[in-house]
């Protein structure tokens, strides 16, 4: 039935919280905005999270949204936003490794010493990157940027209950990936660069 729809009809059902246009606008699109997405990050869970984001968000604000251009304009456009943010996002991740590095670089320990940790940090941030993009972001925005879990649910628009389980996932990843000493290791070395 929705699949005669044009994007308009699709768009006004939609705001009128219609699931079987926003299910229609999906199949309609999904396919070519996560084909895009991927050529941009080159990584395939990241491009699922970013698609996944971005419908959530069309769902989530379909009465307040006021479009002046296409749909298929307006969720590319949305599309390029979100993989700015992501940039963004991995430049901060990337800010902190070098400000990591660095710290090591102007400490006198022993040369096996500091390779050992530098290694051990690298690991643990590599790991990290790798977590889901909003479990990434919402354990750096507390574990790098001291925020507290009202403030980032706040920040992020999120329930603080959301924010404390994706905490407690990304420990819990972490520690089946790394001993409690590497990952009190890269604690104590953020310590040292606030």
């Amino acid at each position: 039935m929705y699949h005669s729809f044009t994007d308009e009809q699709l768009l006004s059902l939609l705001r009128n919280g219609d699931a079987g246009a926003f299910n229609a606008i999906y199949e309609r699109y999904s396919r070519p905005l996560y084909l895009y997405i991927l050529s941009k990050t080159d990584r395939g869970e990241t491009s699922k999270d970013v698609l996944q984001d971005l419908f959530t968000t069309l769902w989530e604000k379909r009465q307040a949204l006021d479009i002046h251009c296409s749909l298929r304009s307006y969720l590319y456009q949305s599309v390029r936003h979100k993989i700015i943010d992501l940039y963004r996002k991995d430049a901060t991740y990337r800010k902190y490794l070098q400000q990591l590095i660095e710290h090591f670089d102007a400490q006198p320990h022993n040369i096996s010493e500091t390779y050992d940790y530098k290694a051990k940090a690298t690991e643990v941030f590599e790991a990290i990157n790798r977590l889901p993009e909003k479990m990434k972001e919402i354990f750096m925005l507390s574990r790098f940027e001291n925020l507290s879990i009202e403030q980032i649910a706040s920040r992020l628009e999120l329930s603080q209950q959301t924010v404390k389980n994706q905490i407690s996932k990304a420990l819990k990843i972490l520690r089946t990936h790394y001993t409690q000493t590497d990952l009190l290791t890269v604690a104590v070395v953020l310590t040292l660069l606030h």
